[in-house]
């Protein structure tokens, strides 16, 4: 592709209608937001609440935070660095933000960090921050698809977010030199797997609006295609996103349409709105929705969503901002695509040249349990194969990955570091060849004796020394403790206040789910599950049984909270509206016993453990994996 040019003005023009595009549809969809789906639609063609400024969202929020950390580390950026960002710098705890901040608090690096113990890898947390990666790589959907990778596989690895922030990155940096909706929507799909959820919905939207469905009948054909009852469900909210592209007549009708979907209404809106805006700039915004929301930047700073940020003063700063880091990220990557001062020129534009590529592809069927580490002579991962937990008495297989770039074979020798009175098979490995351009493998066999100790996070290395080469760096190894459980026998009669637990089984559960169905052999009972929770301190928390079936919740002896009715579960760490209730803890050991009544239907429940008002963040100082006694 020969040099494409786009001129300051149209660039700062197209992003500024990103961000204030992305506004109007925030502003529109956020008080219409649940945390459930609905069969009912909305019926709202403006803004139905309105502040200066518009709604804050945690959607443009978090990009604010990208955007700092990109002028501070440079184009260069992985996942490894937003990851400190979100501890440094974001207080939200929704859903999947709380669940892997726990894990990086606890020592797991992404992708780990978005996939364990996280049932939400598969909501609109990291669609929803698509717009940087796209603004920073206009024309250049393939960065924006590595830019968007790096962002959520943080929180999201191993789940349909991933193939939605991609998708709407690629479609978004594609928008500035192609505004074609169809093409548009193809290049997007290009990026993704064909077989997965995202692309069934999108296509299942394109599907209805072909066979000339109206739009609300479009939006039940996607919900019977890939359905789901939590409203945050990403592939879902790509469909509805889409019937709003779709089927919209303008900007203003468009980002109604997909709100009215219902669902996660403020980010459809919102990325509709800034898909528009990068298509066909300033213009299409009408001025009796941009008035409204001035060139003013609103966020929950005051309230501590968001902290240690600078906000840039308005949309204009913002913009600014953007597309100067947008002009050094071309310039790094030796792109075609040029800004200046000149005009735009895009007859040069190859279209071709904005689809898939073999590599982003292969880019996203990494394992979301396998950690990548650069250390200069050669490339290593360790994958933890099906999750980073370690329980007593088990063995957990972790392999150690070599890859050598160079055009010469290399010899390493290879040391494992654990925590003492942990054993690993083998824990030194002496002249491992790796080919040159090839790949060497070592399988890791580590289990703890009876002189071991198992923490809740359990630090170790890898020493990698490469023969008559400079050393690097060594690598982490850290596996989790599991969560110790006693169950008892099913349809026991059992008072929490009285009788003893000690004679009912042990379990090591992998994280918050609790899988107790096996015991009901899938006949209806009940069933108490006991679990010890040490403390530092004495603390106020938030406690949650998020289960499909009844259950009963008694801390150290006394019955706190229950729920009667069946429910959908939502086991984040604030509320689903029945499960949750505020607890005191003690220094010390804390006794959790918990009641599960099974019904007509297996059982679905999980147990999270939170800290209280205001922020609700996972408690990854105390101690779950082993008993008292023990």
């Amino acid at each position: 592709m020969g040099t494409v040019r786009l001129s300051w003005n149209d660039y700062y023009d197209k992003v500024y209608a990103c961000w204030l595009g992305k506004n109007c549809g925030g502003t529109l969809g956020t008080p219409l937001e649940r945390i459930y789906g609905s069969e009912e639609m909305f019926d709202v063609w403006w803004y139905p609440q309105l502040q200066e400024g518009g709604m804050p969202n945690d959607d443009l929020e978090i990009q604010l935070i990208w955007l700092k950390a990109l002028e501070e580390r440079g184009p260069n950026i992985k996942a490894r660095d937003l990851a400190e960002y979100w501890l440094d710098c974001i207080q939200y705890n929704f859903d999947e933000y709380g669940l892997h901040k726990t894990n990086l608090r606890q020592g797991l690096l992404p992708p780990v960090s978005g996939y364990y113990n996280n049932w939400f890898k598969d909501c609109m947390g990291c669609p929803i921050r698509s717009e940087i990666w796209a603004c920073i790589t206009p024309g250049r959907p393939d960065l924006a698809a590595e830019y968007a990778y790096q962002d959520a596989i943080v929180d999201h690895a191993g789940g349909e977010s991933v193939y939605g922030e991609v998708f709407n990155a690629v479609v978004e940096s594609a928008a500035f030199v192609v505004n074609d909706r169809d093409r548009l929507l193809e290049i997007g799909l290009s990026y993704i797997p064909k077989d997965s959820q995202t692309a069934l919905a999108i296509l299942s939207a394109i599907e209805a609006y072909n066979k000339g469905m109206d739009w609300r009948e479009a939006r039940n054909y996607v919900l019977s295609k890939c359905y789901s009852p939590i409203a945050q469900y990403s592939p879902v909210n790509l469909g509805f996103q889409t019937i709003g592209w779709l089927y919209g007549e303008n900007f203003a009708d468009a980002i109604c349409k997909a709100v009215n979907c219902g669902y996660d209404t403020d980010c459809t809106g919102a990325t509709l709105g800034s898909i528009l805006g990068i298509m066909y700039g300033t213009k299409a915004i009408p001025e009796d929705w941009a008035a409204p929301l001035s060139d003013t930047i609103t966020t929950n700073a005051s309230w501590g969503g968001i902290i240690n940020l600078d906000e840039p003063k308005n949309l204009d700063e913002l913009t600014r901002r953007t597309c100067q880091m947008g002009k050094k990220i071309l310039a790094c990557n030796n792109s075609n695509m040029i800004i200046d001062d000149s005009v735009t020129d895009l007859q040069n534009l190859n279209v071709a040249d904005l689809y898939a590529t073999d590599s982003i592809k292969s880019l996203l069927e990494s394992p979301p349990t396998r950690v990548d580490f650069d250390i200069n002579t050669i490339k290593a991962s360790v994958d933890y194969i099906d999750h980073p937990v370690i329980k007593a008495g088990e063995p957990k297989h972790v392999e150690l990955i070599l890859e050598n770039p160079r055009p010469v074979e290399l010899t390493a020798d290879v040391t494992v570091n654990l925590p003492e009175g942990w054993n690993c098979e083998p824990d030194s490995v002496k002249n491992v060849t790796i080919p040159s351009k090839g790949i060497s493998k070592v399988m890791l066999r580590i289990s703890v004796d009876g002189t071991g100790f198992i923490n809740q996070s359990n630090r170790g290395s890898i020493h990698i020394d490469i023969k008559n080469r400079p050393q690097g760096e060594d690598i982490p190894l850290v596996l989790l403790g599991g969560r110790r459980w006693l169950v008892s026998p099913v349809n026991e009669n059992f008072d929490p206040a009285v009788d003893d637990v000690k004679n009912w089984k042990a379990v090591d559960f992998i994280d918050n789910v609790l899988p107790v169905e096996p015991y009901f052999e899938s006949k209806s009972g009940s069933i108490y599950l006991c679990h010890y929770v040490y403390c530092p301190e004495d603390r106020t928390g938030r406690a949650g049984v998020s289960s499909n079936c009844p259950m009963e919740l008694f801390v150290n002896g006394v019955k706190v909270h229950e729920a009667v009715e069946p429910r959908i579960p939502r086991p984040n760490y604030r509320d689903d509206g029945e499960s949750y209730t505020d607890i005191a803890m003690k220094e010390g050991w804390n006794q959790f016993i918990i009641k599960l009544v099974r019904q007509d239907k297996p059982v679905d429940a999980h147990f999270t453990l939170a800290t209280g008002k205001p922020y609700y963040h996972g408690m990854s100082d105390v101690i779950q994996c082993r008993l008292p006694w023990e």
